[in-house]
């Protein structure tokens, strides 16, 4: 057994989302979060995308043990298609466990080994020991972990800000001082995703109050799209609507899940409980007493949001005297869904208000001057960013310098880089190939395989499909090409040409005792491609049928 302590991030080094972090102690291996990211307009077909694990299975590594710092889709989303083959004790906080129970009850999925570990409570495995702590986020129940090992001990901060009025009821700041006094800690990883934003983001009571003198501002309905995740800003709605008079509706499954998970565990009030209303119950309402909370800030098609957009909703007609607040962050990709959701909202004469316009949203994220403090609070020996892109890495490194961490010590690590930090810090030693995959229509589709490459090629560059019918012999076209084009800006005619003179050649150049079906199927199938690349300038995709009679 060798002697080591290594971090190997396989996801969220290069990318924001699909997180994945390997912690490697001698002979223990702990997998820290399993997200996903959502697939684009690139990716025709594919749902969600996720670090592949080849480079696991390829030497033999399984988990000791799955450490959940959180549940947004971004840390918990890939866990129930790998977790069969990748299965180990899953320790998380009680609202993460809920919904990760759920996801796999949704997949119709056996359940987990999930373990709720109580906060600033230390659970011991082989080779560490781990103790959760409360950090600020958008989402209940986000913690960072304190590893301690032999060879010295690991802050991971998880996804955090900093909010001095938390509805969490702690302070990262205050919970990282008290989670290292004391020790001495060997490195720190950290979330990077707002390190270019400078300053400090706003706290969530402000949200609350801007909210409410909005409400307050609206003749007709008001209607708040927000994450269905951030429990906090559901709580400020709640609050909102009971300081102006008004009943809420719930709009989306994810959202009412969630509301019913929070509800179970004591997060909403029952003061808040109690102005929930169903649908049918709207009819008796004027639209000033009326809040809608609704997902869907990011366009999604079958979301609350673009439900009332597009009028589907039986109930609820929106006009021009109702209030529409976009309270999230636009997720980068999403920008078009978004703004042609905004522009149906103004078709329907409502005031639309984004993070842009008012105090309606902070982020769950800390800002530079956060990021900075809660650095110089640890004072590891060692600092390496995690969770964003290259750009983002780079200057959460130059941030860790300015305050203090020796610029030696300050490692760039990347997707598949393995970092070994004791018995020697001896810094990024090995890397793994590391690769992704898909998931669609709730399948795993290996990033290695011809199906997705087949997908993108199909959506890019079209396809044209020839049914050939000739003799016995396969000397002679008994019937006219049966050819259909489908996305290729080309004409039926051209086909058939290339088909009939690559045809003609091959009589007059070869011996047709050297012809197999096989063979002369791929020779017309090539003359087609090669002729269409010459017009269209790329390769589309070619599918010839030769039949003989």
């Amino acid at each position: 057994m060798s002697s080591k302590f290594q971090v190997i991030p396989l996801g969220g080094c290069g990318e924001i989302g699909m997180n994945l972090t390997l912690w490697h102690v001698d002979d223990a291996w702990f997998f820290v979060d399993c997200g996903t990211l959502f697939a684009d307009e690139h990716l025709p077909g594919m749902d969600l995308i996720f670090p592949s694990l080849d480079c696991l299975r390829e030497r033999g590594i399984r988990p000791t043990a799955w450490l959940i710092t959180h549940g947004h889709e971004d840390h918990i989303g890939a866990l129930p298609f790998v977790y069969k083959e990748f299965s180990a004790p899953i320790y998380t906080t009680e609202f993460t466990a809920e919904l990760i129970k759920e996801k796999f009850r949704g997949l119709e999925l056996a359940q987990p080994e999930v373990h709720v570990w109580r906060i600033w409570n230390k659970t011991t495995f082989r080779n560490a020991a781990v103790t959760p702590f409360p950090v600020n986020h958008s989402i209940p129940d986000a913690c960072g972990l304190y590893f301690e090992t032999k060879y010295g001990n690991l802050l991971h901060t998880g996804d955090y800000r900093i909010d001095k009025s938390a509805p969490e009821g702690s302070v990262t700041i205050d919970n990282l001082k008290r989670i290292t006094d004391g020790k001495q800690t060997l490195l720190m990883t950290a979330d990077s995703t707002n390190v270019f934003v400078s300053g400090r983001d706003r706290e969530e009571k402000q949200v609350s109050d801007s909210l409410t003198a909005l409400f307050k501002t609206s003749r007709g309905r008001v209607v708040v799209a927000t994450f269905a995740s951030n429990i906090w800003r559901v709580k400020s709605a709640f609050q909102a609507a009971r300081a102006t008079g008004r009943k809420v509706v719930l709009l989306g499954k994810s959202l009412i899940r969630n509301y019913e998970i929070s509800k179970r565990l004591g997060m909403i009030d029952e003061a808040d409980e109690g102005l929930v209303v169903s649908l049918e119950e709207l009819k008796l309402l004027q639209p000033s007493q009326i809040c809608v909370l609704c997902t869907g800030t990011q366009g999604e098609v079958f979301s609350g949001a673009n439900r009332l957009a597009f009028g589907s909703m039986e109930n609820i007609r929106l006009d021009g005297d109702d209030l529409v607040i976009l309270s999230a962050r636009a997720i980068p990709g999403n920008e078009k869904s978004i703004g042609v959701l905004i522009n149906q909202f103004w078709r329907l004469g409502c005031r639309v208000l984004t993070g842009k316009d008012a105090d309606v949203h902070v982020s769950g994220h800390g800002y530079c001057e956060d990021l900075a403090e809660c650095i110089a609070m640890v004072k590891p020996k060692m600092f390496m960013p995690l969770h964003g892109e290259f750009r983002n890495l780079v200057q959460h490194l130059r941030l860790a310098q300015s305050v203090g961490v020796p610029a030696e010590n300050c490692h760039l690590v990347e997707n598949g880089d393995v970092l070994t930090i004791a018995p020697e810090a001896l810094g990024v030693t090995d890397r793994w190939d590391v690769g992704r995959d898909y998931v669609a229509n709730e399948r795993v589709i290996s990033g290695s395989a011809d199906v997705l490459k087949n997908r993108v090629m199909l959506a890019k560059n079209g396809i044209v499909e020839v049914s050939l019918l000739t003799d016995n012999g396969l000397s002679r076209i008994l019937s006219e090409p049966k050819i259909f084009v489908r996305g290729v800006n080309t004409s039926i005619d051209r086909v058939r040409d290339a088909i009939v003179g690559c045809f003609r050649e091959l009589q007059r150049v070869q011996r047709k005792s050297h012809w197999t079906e096989e063979s002369l199927s791929e020779e017309l199938r090539l003359a087609v491609r090669r002729d269409l690349e010459s017009e269209l300038g790329y390769k589309c995709v070619v599918s010839l049928f030769l039949h003989r009679l």
